[in-house]
């Protein structure tokens, strides 16, 4: 799975289970530019979880701060 692939399946997501109705960029920031409070980022985590069928790991979840971060985590996760 691509990057691209994996940005749009972010995208869905967000769409579907945070109400987001914009673009998402890779370095569009998660609680700076999207608003995320902690509710939302564990909402955003667990729905990415179930779209791409992994497991987030504590430790990764903490050093998220862009939709790149996110996209390379999940790529990580997908190739391990």
């Amino acid at each position: 799975m691509t990057d691209r692939e994996i940005l749009v399946g972010i995208a869905e997501v967000a769409r579907q289970h945070l109400g987001f109705d914009g673009t998402l960029e890779p370095r569009t920031r998660l609680v700076e530019d999207l608003g995320l409070d902690s509710l939302k980022l564990l909402t955003l985590a667990v729905e990415v979880e179930n779209r791409f069928r992994i497991c987030l790991d504590p430790e990764d979840e903490t050093g998220i701060e862009t939709v790149a971060d996110l996209v390379t985590i999940v790529r990580k996760q997908l190739d391990a």
